[in-house]
């Protein structure tokens, strides 16, 4: 993580809600390298996510604009404010905007069955054709470590892994998001 805090650019209008947070608030990830290294980001990107505290903003750098990132986001309350600041440096700052906002995932959170707490692995297995999705998030069930869970992200629902994970022991939940793709949570 890097203590770069200021995402302004040249002409930027910052929102009201960022407009006085401290620097002690931010957490900046900044994934440049790593995509230009070509490895994937996304499961750093939803660890520092999973790891903020409410009153805290998540800064982060990349080289170009993650437009997919934005609805996973805001599935999660969170809002963005995006600059290109040059060629491959984007600074993107994502906040709750209000407290209803912040508050928005609680309810769906309660009517799911009680899951556990801590770090999630984050295994994105859209794109996939079958059986590959099942067989990714199938390596992934020994780094599961005690209190934590993997977040699956499939393009249809997984039914055909609901009987492996029975077999292993793990619990599991799913839900379709709106943006049509299926979220898992597996848990020992």
């Amino acid at each position: 993580m890097m203590n770069e805090s200021s995402c302004h650019g040249e002409g930027a209008s910052i929102p009201e809600a960022l407009r006085n947070v401290p620097d002690d608030r931010r957490v900046v990830l900044d994934v440049r390298d790593q995509v230009r290294a070509g490895q994937e980001p996304f499961q750093r990107i939803m660890q520092s996510v999973m790891s903020l505290k409410e009153d805290q903003v998540f800064v982060l750098y990349n080289i170009f604009e993650p437009i997919p990132l934005y609805g996973v986001m805001a599935q999660r309350g969170f809002t963005h404010w995006t600059q290109k600041r040059g060629p491959e440096d984007w600074c993107i700052t994502f906040y709750r905007a209000d407290a209803q906002a912040a508050a928005a995932p609680a309810p769906a959170a309660a009517s799911r069955p009680t899951e556990p707490v801590g770090d999630a692995i984050v295994v994105d297995a859209r794109g996939l054709e079958p059986p590959q999705p099942m067989a990714k998030i199938l390596e992934n069930l020994p780094r599961i470590a005690a209190g934590g869970h993997i977040l699956a992200m499939t393009d249809r629902r997984p039914m055909l892994l609901y009987p492996k994970l029975e077999e292993r022991g793990f619990s599991f939940s799913t839900e379709e998001t709106t943006h049509g793709w299926f979220e898992t949570r597996i848990w020992k």
